[in-house]
């Protein structure tokens, strides 16, 4: 019989050399890593739950909560830093699988890394393969979860840290494929967070992370898990997904590693709107428009993304959480302001935004690739743009990310020196004994004492 699809990311994971992985999946996941710690940071005063919860746990302390620099158990810590990495819905995106490898992914390894002292090549290796086993078991799976009213960024995050947390405590392929198959207990995470617009989706990728973690430490002291927990008659893909084929993506042959297909988000706004709002606000650049000239907006999206829950919503709005997703308020406040900042998500009421959010209609349509968009605007001189996005978004190379980085200084409280600290200790995080340069770093830039 053939292995079963734990079996074998099981065996991907704890048998991969680490020369066996490229340079250009480490240059994705030193971008990936300066990007999502800048986010991170960025959060802080944003993200303030999980964080209370972790510093109110009694445990050894092993392992370095983000927002502050305060010691707490590694479970604690990789909970509060899963749901700091995504407070901003910033973080980077795996658009083949709508999800969020980072927040649960890097949380769980840099908790695991500092408890067990692994070096910053190991750390690396864990979050590369981490992002591999996550993005193949959600790959192509994400329309049919999406659509049973499930979260795929919460359902297959805890994959990805439960592979990294294997890696990191060096489980033989047994072990870790047992560990992804005990895993599928505990996914889960539900779409009607953005139906709503609450406040919870942070806690999702938390649990992840946490919850990750638990079932390598399983594992590694003995659980095991059925051979076809994902793919079996009443396995986790005819739970969550209604699929019972035979599953192909996640054995698919390795001719390139998931991290290469990972995009970072410009603005803090679904993943989904990042192309829509680079595209409108380089017409309003280009055309040197403004929002009075105007008269309507359509947007055109992949069917699956335009009725993606939160994304056609004109309103009224219950929070910040229903903002980022609405295509009608995010553009809107572009046509506004020719931006989105965090802090515009906020302005719920704002008679500015809300008048130019009327003014913008979603159209599915199935010829538009996902992450691809196409705007036609009407202007009031009686003219029509009408323009396509057809490069994806967010795939900036190191000194791009930087640049970013740098630009989220201001709201971190540091100075754009300090961004740079972080950069150049990610660059050379391969070489380093181990994680506590980077941790250091992080915590040193825009925090109090705890």
């Amino acid at each position: 019989m053939a292995n079963s699809i734990t079996e074998f990311l099981g065996d991907l994971v704890a048998t991969t050399a680490s020369a066996d992985i490229s340079a250009s999946a480490r240059q994705r996941a030193g971008v990936s890593l300066v990007h999502n710690l800048a986010v991170a940071m960025a959060g802080r005063r944003r993200e303030q739950v999980a964080y209370r919860i972790a510093q109110s746990e009694q445990a050894t302390s092993l392992a370095t909560l983000l927002h502050n620099g305060a010691r707490v158990g590694v479970d604690a810590a990789a909970f509060a830093n899963g749901a700091l990495f995504h407070a901003r819905s910033q973080d980077d995106t795996h658009p083949d699988s709508t999800s969020h490898p980072g927040a649960p992914v890097m949380a769980a390894a840099l908790a695991l890394a500092e408890e067990r002292g692994a070096s910053g090549r190991d750390f690396i290796d864990a979050v590369i393969l981490g992002y591999e086993i996550l993005c193949r078991v959600g790959r192509d799976f994400d329309q049919q979860v999406t659509q049973r009213g499930y979260r795929a960024a919460a359902v297959f995050g805890i994959f990805g840290a439960a592979a990294a947390a294997a890696r990191l405590m060096r489980l033989d392929a047994v072990q870790t494929g047992h560990a992804l198959g005990l895993a599928s207990h505990m996914a889960g995470g539900l779409a009607q967070v953005w139906h709503e617009g609450s406040a919870e989706f942070p806690l999702q990728l938390g649990f992840a992370a946490r919850n990750g973690i638990i079932a390598a430490r399983a594992a590694e002291a003995g659980a095991t898990a059925a051979t076809f927990a994902l793919e079996g008659p009443r396995g986790f893909y005819h739970a969550y997904a209604g699929m019972t084929a035979a599953m192909t993506e996640p054995r698919a042959e390795l001719d390139h590693w998931q991290i290469e297909e990972v995009t970072v988000k410009p603005y803090p706004a679904c993943a989904i709107l990042q192309g829509p709002l680079q595209l409108l606000c380089r017409i309003l650049d280009e055309e040197g428009l403004s929002c009075a000239d105007v008269v309507c907006l359509e947007l055109q999206l992949n069917p699956y993304e335009a009725a993606y829950t939160g994304i056609d919503n004109r309103g009224p709005f219950a929070s910040a959480t229903a903002t980022k997703m609405s295509a009608q308020f995010c553009l809107g406040n572009a046509l506004t302001y020719g931006r989105l900042a965090l802090h515009d998500l906020e302005e719920l009421g704002n008679p500015d935004v809300l008048a130019q959010a009327d003014k913008v209609r979603v159209v599915p349509t199935p010829s538009i690739a996902e992450r691809f968009c196409r705007i036609r605007i009407r202007t009031r001189a009686g003219g029509e743009i009408d323009r396509c996005l057809d490069t994806p978004v967010g795939r900036p190379h190191p000194e791009e990310i930087r640049a970013f980085a740098a630009g989220l200084a201001g709201e971190i409280g540091a100075g754009a020196a300090a961004m740079e600290r972080l950069a150049a200790t990610i660059e050379t995080l391969g070489d380093a004994r181990d994680v506590h340069g980077l941790i250091k770093t992080v915590v040193g830039i825009g925090t109090k004492a705890p």
